[in-house]
């Protein structure tokens, strides 16, 4: 099943474009360039804004070193086959632990719910902070399920712990995986390996975070603290459609079981005398209900957000799945084996919802990337609305004298937004106001040359478009309408041949 999950993950790479044919996503190309641009010596924070704590920057360090001393393109093509084995080594280890949990039903259904849920595939075919998270996540519930004959309780707690601080010094949202380890603690033991979890988790979050935020400690308090809880909303508004969202019909019947598994989890949890003999059924039902709390009172929310519910809704399903099984199986062997093909087929449904986002591939970018190779000079400077674009045709964004180095424009624009003291409705409201505009403005007075796209004319106020149209003339490729370049009007038009460098 883990290989049938890589296969799924990477089926849209076997194509004559390679991984870069495959649709690029806004975040994973500012994932991707802030790591790289942490091996060139700048920083976080201090030389550039990011709004998340820095552990996804040093974890994806083997892709982003390759992009930040060659071609950006091929780190950022490497970081994405990474991201497919995470994506399997993830299908095992939820696996494992419902197996280990619940049966073999169990293990069978939540490691095919895990494969082909279809968020989670999309998201595992970059590199974006969700496989980190699941990867580090479902490796914690691992080792904090283990039976205690196997590894000592105080070892045990160390080693979750260090794991619960990997996921805090990635997204704050990781925390969610430490606090449901701590809610299915024993009774006896608890409060001394509770201390021990909560030192390791510590420990090894400051470690990751610390040298970072020290660098620029006011600056870390406004990227990652003041901009998550001030920035309007975004996405999904309605707290109903973002719960439709989690449950969404391309993925029903794995939802069916989840269901079914949080109601035998919870039962279980309730009637048990001691937390040892549901911790793993306590484990997982804390973990889905905080994540599901945690994204309706999020300021933003998309559908890709799911990806982070796939562990323990994969879990959920095999619990739902084995006890599903085991009551048809007191009716009959021959009800129970009925019972039990359809419990492995319901993930199947999820698969095809997977396989049709495989067939996603916009000829539009690869042009765009050999478009920018041709027609931008090595030296020029060069930026964009959307980070991957610049990555695919083998550019990190620049470092100007005097101007900022803009990793994530759409955040940059919304800090700049929030720091005149107002208030937005949605960020739409934010990006129209001149407070907004001021440092990408200041940025884009000094490129030679800029990919707008939708995103930049949706984040451009209108006279700031007009400005930019009046600054900037526009190149179209002759492959494709889609394809173009902005240069600004004081700058040469150059058309570089395949032998240049």
């Amino acid at each position: 099943m883990a290989v049938g999950a890589w296969v799924l993950r990477a089926l849209p790479f076997f194509h004559r474009a390679g991984a870069s044919g495959y649709v690029v996503n806004y975040d994973e190309g500012v994932y991707y360039a802030a790591s790289a641009l942490l091996w060139k010596g700048l920083l976080p924070y201090r030389d550039y804004l990011f709004v998340h704590p820095p552990g996804a920057l040093f974890l994806g360090a083997p892709a982003a070193a390759v992009g930040a001393f060659g071609d950006p393109s091929v780190g950022f093509v490497l970081a994405r086959w990474l991201a497919t084995l995470m994506g399997a080594a993830s299908t095992v280890l939820v696996g494992r632990l419902a197996m280990r949990a619940w049966g073999p039903v169990a293990g069978v259904v939540a490691a095919l719910a895990y494969a082909a849920h279809p968020e989670v595939v999309t998201m595992e075919r970059g590199p974006f902070l969700d496989p980190l998270l699941n990867l580090c996540g479902l490796g914690l519930a691992n080792v904090w399920l283990l039976p205690a004959e196997r590894v000592p309780l105080p070892r045990r707690a160390g080693l979750a712990g260090v794991l619960a601080g990997v996921m805090v010094s990635v997204k704050v949202l990781g925390g969610i995986w430490g606090a449901a380890a701590l809610m299915s603690l024993a009774p006896g033991p608890r409060w001394s390996l509770a201390r021990r979890f909560v030192l390791s988790a510590s420990l090894s979050a400051l470690a990751l975070v610390g040298p970072l935020a020290l660098s620029a400690p006011g600056a870390f308090v406004r990227d990652v603290l003041w901009f998550q809880s001030a920035r309007p909303e975004d996405g999904i508004v309605s707290r109903w459609e973002r719960l439709l969202e989690m449950t969404h019909e391309r993925r029903r019947y794995a939802v069916l079981l989840a269901l079914l598994g949080l109601g035998v989890a919870l039962t279980r949890a309730l009637r048990r005398s001691t937390r040892a003999e549901a911790a793993p059924e306590r484990f997982v039902a804390t973990a889905y209900l905080l994540t599901v709390a945690a994204y309706l009172a999020a300021h933003s929310y998309w559908s890709n957000y799911n990806a982070l519910l796939a562990g323990p809704e994969a879990l959920l399903a095999g619990l739902g799945a084995a006890a599903l099984v085991g009551f048809a199986a007191t009716r009959g062997p021959q009800v129970g084996a009925v019972a039990s093909g359809l419990v492995v087929l319901a993930p199947l449904h999820s698969g095809l919802e997977a396989l049709r986002g495989a067939e996603i591939r916009p000829p539009e970018q690869v042009l765009q990337a050999r478009y920018v190779r041709e027609h931008v000079p090595p030296d020029a400077a060069l930026c964009g609305f959307e980070p991957g674009w610049g990555l695919l045709a083998g550019r990190l964004p620049p470092v100007l004298p005097g101007r900022p180095l803009v990793v994530d424009p759409y955040a940059l624009m919304l800090q700049d937004a929030l720091a005149s003291g107002a208030r937005f409705e949605n960020a739409a409201a934010a990006f129209a106001t001149p407070d907004s505009q001021r440092r990408m403005l200041a940025l884009l007075e000094r490129c030679d040359f800029a990919l707008l796209g939708p995103r930049g004319q949706w984040q451009l106020s209108a006279d700031r478009r007009r400005w930019f149209e009046a600054t900037y003339t526009r190149d179209v490729s002759p492959a494709s309408p889609a394809v173009e370049v902005w240069r600004r009007n004081q700058v040469p038009r150059t058309i570089l041949t395949r032998a240049d460098p």
